[in-house]
């Protein structure tokens, strides 16, 4: 009777063997079916063939003897790869394609004797391309979400290949920055800098969005990475003077940029931004000096004309409010400061001249109308006057 038992047990356990063993290759056939029906444009027939090669897969891949097998996962990996492939397959198995390279990548690990990488490598190449192909064809679209997953599906695809993608990377970024997806957009920016991929664009578009959401120390950490390795970088060194501005931290920028004007003393972008950092320290002769460096070496730096501009035009305003305060008996104490007051005035002009000389602005328009008219240089006024109401 034992031996009976036991015999009993014996066909069980070969049956449920076969049983899962049987499902792989069923799952198999399935597969084929569906990439003839395919081939002969039977789309749904080939959808039903790959419905049931799920169904005969995944139980196979969880059996104890059918799972350590690399053909149980190549299969599961051709599956899922074939399925990624159907746009319309695509929202029952959203994880198609990490389904497809988590499998293969297992097969790779399961064929001790390498006699399939080849062949996985191939077809992990192919549904890369596929995958990017997708994300440019989005892209261009303006689909930037779904974008986005494809270009992520590429990098995951390289990199169980051993691969780096940098311009899946960079795309990706690119993708999630038109599509307002910050966080996103800032990880594949670093990502792309890292592997020296486009780095400098990327390094100062991170900077930029973490400025703009105002995480100031993470923008400040990146900016010093970044000046790390492009120490002469003019971007990069502005990118960083930016975030310094934006978080009022011009104590922290006055040294960094003294320091710029050292290391690169004929460049009159360098000598701008630390006009503009002692201009925000209110110590307003330093600032005047580094603009007037800048224009020394470019008299047509149109920022450092337009900043000299408003400095003196700023300082010729108050001492203007200023004079107006003067009780009116003290006539001659008025008059001197109305004097004292134009001519910081009258050396605005110029810097304004110059500004609208290199870039026509409606704004320095009106500044210099105004300036005009309280300097009581009506030709001048005139002249100003007339450009305006032709615009």
């Amino acid at each position: 009777m034992k031996k009976v038992i036991f015999s009993t047990l014996l066909f069980m356990f070969a049956v449920v063997l076969y049983g899962q063993s049987s499902k792989v290759n069923t799952a198999y056939a399935n597969y084929t079916h569906a990439a003839d029906d395919l081939r002969n444009n039977e789309l749904n027939k080939a959808i039903e063939s790959l419905n049931e090669a799920v169904e005969n897969i995944e139980p196979a891949i969880l059996d104890s003897k059918t799972s350590v097998k690399s053909k149980t996962w190549k299969y599961r990996g051709n599956i899922y790869s074939m399925i990624s492939g159907i746009e319309t397959m695509r929202e029952k198995y959203p994880d198609a394609v990490k389904t497809a390279v988590d499998s293969y990548v297992k097969a790779m690990e399961l064929d001790t004797k390498g006699s399939d990488k080849n062949e996985i490598m191939k077809q992990l190449k192919t549904i890369h391309d596929s995958e990017f192909q997708n994300g440019n064809d989005a892209f261009g679209e303006q689909k930037f979400d779904i974008a986005i997953n494809f270009y992520k599906n590429s990098i995951l695809i390289f990199e169980s290949m051993g691969l780096v993608d940098s311009v899946s990377y960079f795309n990706g970024a690119l993708a999630a920055d038109n599509g307002k997806f910050y966080d996103v957009a800032l990880e594949n920016y670093l990502g792309a800098a890292r592997i020296g991929y486009q780095d400098v664009y990327c390094y100062n578009r991170a900077m930029i969005i973490l400025k703009d959401q105002e995480k100031y120390d993470e923008a400040i950490a990146i900016s010093n990475e970044a000046i790390a390795l492009y120490p002469q970088n003019n971007d990069l060194i502005i990118a960083q003077l930016n975030i310094f501005l934006a978080a009022d931290m011009f104590e922290d920028a006055e040294p960094e940029m003294e320091q710029a004007v050292l290391d690169k003393p004929d460049d009159p972008t360098m000598w701008f931004a630390l006009a503009v950092v002692k201009d925000n320290l209110n110590k307003v002769d330093e600032a005047k000096a580094a603009y007037e460096k800048s224009l020394e070496i470019d008299p047509q730096f149109f920022n450092s004309n337009l900043n000299l501009a408003i400095l003196y035009f700023n300082k010729a305003s108050k001492m203007i409010e200023a004079a107006n305060e003067i009780p009116a008996k003290e006539v001659d104490k008025y008059n001197a400061a109305i004097k004292e007051a134009k001519a910081q005035l009258s050396k605005a002009v110029p810097y304004f001249e110059a500004a609208y000389a290199v870039t026509p602005n409606r704004s320095i328009l009106m500044d210099l109308k105004e300036a005009y008219g309280q300097l009581g240089d009506s030709a001048n006024y005139k002249r100003v006057k007339e450009i305006l109401d032709s615009e």
